[in-house]
């Protein structure tokens, strides 16, 4: 049988024989699901320079990945291909290889022709405006096309966890690229691709440092080209490729070092960065504010309970787990998986000397701020009742911080966003004095009006007082284990309670505590910190 080009394969056919490399290969997710992989993926590239994809259902991984190894050349025989149906578009062939168990791989050693090591479809910076949201109809589907930039590093701004869809926490890392003409865009990478992503190893590289990123979305935010990772996105350092010869003349430089949004900036910084007040956050424009952090100085005034302040949350994405149908079971909603944690969503009102708003703060940013994780409540303290706050939480009440807050998704009952807390500063008392003296001393006479108020000893929960030692000798560690038993195994279960029609619009019971939730697709657009 003869060796078939890349460049001849037609769709729907077995009788195949193709010499080819492998040039990249990773092991995609499943959409969704965190914890749950679909097969494996490869681009091959043959002596033409021409590329295709090929593709390893997750049922044949384990017979097919031992096989084959990322950069050899192999003889490939029994394997079947069909018309390109991805919902990413990694390649510009029209066609689709498929390896199963039977799909025979002789590797042959390296000799004329040579056949590359890499094949990239390069995009130019000023070809990215063009490519936004790029799609085409390919057999009756639509596909999005990805794309693969080359630059030298500039700038790298570390792994930091950034919220996503206000309910879970993930990667993110961003890289700033130069091309030739001195044109910078941003990538961000997200998730697995972030975390793989090593800065010491980068930074060790000599200068310049010349990268590939490969299968990015094109996006477009507030007049910026935007770049973001996908589940098909590889990075190569220094690739020895043609293109990277053009970047041999550059003058070498130290890789900078962006700060995260998450790292504090100095008194002075904090000082002399804008604020606003909190009349201004009830008035805000979306079209100035959509996606972007700003800052307030305020106090918390007090709380809403109204849903609680902590659920039932995801282990690996955060979401609230919902009840399992036939059953009094609660399941995580995209990673199917019953591995829950007690997370923190607490609503706080904010005010300063004339006005008052209402804020969220969840998971991390909520531990920083009480000082305490919610497991070590719920689980460890016992406290567990949705209606009355532990004393850590409310210790904080009337006390003034700097927060760092976005805007969330809009409410349906109110037509106004959410306003989400991202970072809690140090309180005013410890940065220096704002230049508006009057303001600060009138949110100083808050904080005191709150500390003359009178705090009520936090009580533990009613549900929870008939278990409680009577005497020092049950006070042990046995019996406060015995205690913990019942509430680490009724945030598995779902326990339904009547209410009356009208006290709810959800089909869930108030154990579950349903909290709204957003669509946003991409989050790369949330990391503009004020001092940008």
């Amino acid at each position: 049988m003869s060796i078939v080009p890349i460049c001849e394969l037609k769709p729907f056919r077995n009788d195949m024989k193709i010499k080819v490399r492998i040039c990249r290969l990773w092991r995609p997710k499943m959409f969704g699901r965190q914890n749950q992989f679909n097969g494996l993926q490869c681009v091959l590239v043959d002596e033409l320079n021409d590329a295709i994809e090929a593709s390893v259902l997750e049922a044949d991984y384990e017979i097919v990945a031992p096989k084959i190894k990322f950069g050899c050349i192999y003889e490939i025989t029994r394997l079947h291909s069909r018309s390109s149906k991805q919902t990413y578009k990694v390649v510009p062939h029209t066609v689709q290889l498929y390896f199963n168990g039977k799909t025979t791989f002789k590797q042959i050693p390296e000799r004329p022709p040579h056949i590359p090591e890499h094949r990239f479809y390069l995009v130019d910076c000023s070809e990215l405006l063009s490519r936004v949201d790029k799609v085409e109809i390919l057999t009756g589907y639509w596909i999005a096309k990805l794309q693969d930039v080359m630059g030298h590093i500039t700038s790298v701004q570390p792994l930091e966890d950034r919220m996503v869809n206000k309910e879970r926490l993930e990667t993110k890392c961003d890289v700033h690229l130069q091309n030739t003409r001195n044109e910078e865009v941003r990538v961000t990478l997200w998730g697995d691709c972030a975390r793989t992503f090593d800065i010491e190893v980068v930074t060790q590289q000599p200068s310049p440092i010349v990268a590939v990123f490969t299968s990015l979305k094109v996006k477009r935010f507030l007049g910026n080209t935007m770049l973001s990772s996908t589940g098909c996105t590889l990075f190569f350092i220094n690739p020895k490729i043609p293109e990277a010869a053009n970047y041999k003349s550059i003058s070498s430089h130290a890789l900078k070092m962006i700060p995260t949004s998450a790292q504090l900036m100095t008194p002075d910084q904090l000082d002399a960065a804008e604020k606003l007040s909190v009349g201004q956050l009830n008035i805000l424009d979306l079209n100035l504010y959509q996606n972007t952090p700003f800052l307030c100085r305020a106090a918390v005034a007090r709380f809403d309970l109204s849903n609680g302040w902590w659920y039932k949350a995801c282990l690996i994405c955060f979401k609230q787990l919902k009840p399992k149908p036939q059953s009094d079971m609660l399941v995580c909603p995209t990673d199917d998986i019953q591995n829950p944690i007690a997370w923190f969503k607490v609503s706080l009102i904010l005010e300063d000397a004339n006005d008052e708003t209402n804020a969220i703060i969840i998971g991390k940013s909520a531990e920083e701020l009480f000082g305490i994780t919610c497991e070590e409540l719920v689980i460890n303290k016992s406290f567990c009742d949705q209606k009355e706050l532990p004393q850590q939480i409310l210790r904080v009440k009337g006390q003034i911080k700097l927060f760092q807050l976005r805007l969330g998704k809009v409410k349906s009952d109110t037509s106004r966003n959410d306003l989400l807390i991202q970072t809690v500063f140090k309180d005013q008392a410890q940065i220096h004095p704002s230049n508006n003296n009057k303001d600060d001393e009138a949110i100083s006479n808050l904080g005191k009006k709150h500390m003359v108020h009178e705090m009520l000893p936090c009580t533990p929960p009613l549900s929870l007082k008939k278990s409680l030692p009577s005497s020092p000798t049950e006070s042990s560690s046995s019996s406060k284990k015995r205690q913990r038993e019942p509430v680490k195994k009724s945030l598995f279960t779902s326990t339904p309670t009547k209410k009356n029609p009208s006290d709810t619009t959800s089909g869930y019971s108030e154990e579950t505590y349903a909290f709204e939730e957003t669509d946003d697709e991409n989050v790369a657009n949330t990391d503009i910190t004020p001092s940008e």
